[in-house]
């Protein structure tokens, strides 16, 4: 099973892919889609055209993102449901089923602790996925951590 997670973003755009095989879990790849254009409605289309060619390169199964959470920069929130509803759109034209998990699953998932601090997350995700080459931009690894919590959470 190939899983893709996202960790979205209108500036940064975290991607990473994992494979379960045989109860194994590996590393295929990671990115950071940087999405430069200052105008919203072209970054949604590169971010879309990346998207695309992702899903044509590697034969995803599904995909996972993390739940959107209340906060109170409601202009913030407003961006990235736009970034997500790009997400869900390029998935349903894939045929790709996407999975939602909250902030505490996926912290509960790789660390053991649902309000473990993002350093620890990331250093769980290089020691689970044995990531030593790589340098992980906290946007990759906030989607390998997602993609992580899917498997795990799979029967």
């Amino acid at each position: 099973m190939l899983v893709i997670g996202f960790d979205p973003g209108s500036i940064s755009f975290g991607v990473g892919i994992l494979k379960k095989e045989n109860n194994r879990i590996s590393f295929i790849h990671s990115e950071e889609i940087k999405l430069k254009e200052k105008e919203f409605n072209r970054k949604m289309k590169t971010l879309w055209q990346k998207l695309e060619t992702l899903y044509k390169e590697y034969p995803i199964d599904t995909a996972a993102i993390e739940e959107g959470y209340l906060g109170k920069n409601v202009k913030a929130m407003n961006v990235l449901s736009k970034v997500r509803g790009v997400v869900l759109g390029s998935l349903i034209a894939a045929g790709i089923d996407l999975h939602y998990y909250s902030p505490r699953q996926i912290k509960q998932a790789l660390t053991g602790s649902g309000s473990a601090l993002k350093p620890q997350v990331a250093r769980m995700v290089k020691t689970l996925l044995n990531i030593k080459e790589k340098k992980l931009g906290s946007d990759e690894s906030d989607a390998l951590a997602v993609a992580y919590c899917h498997i795990l959470s799979v029967k």
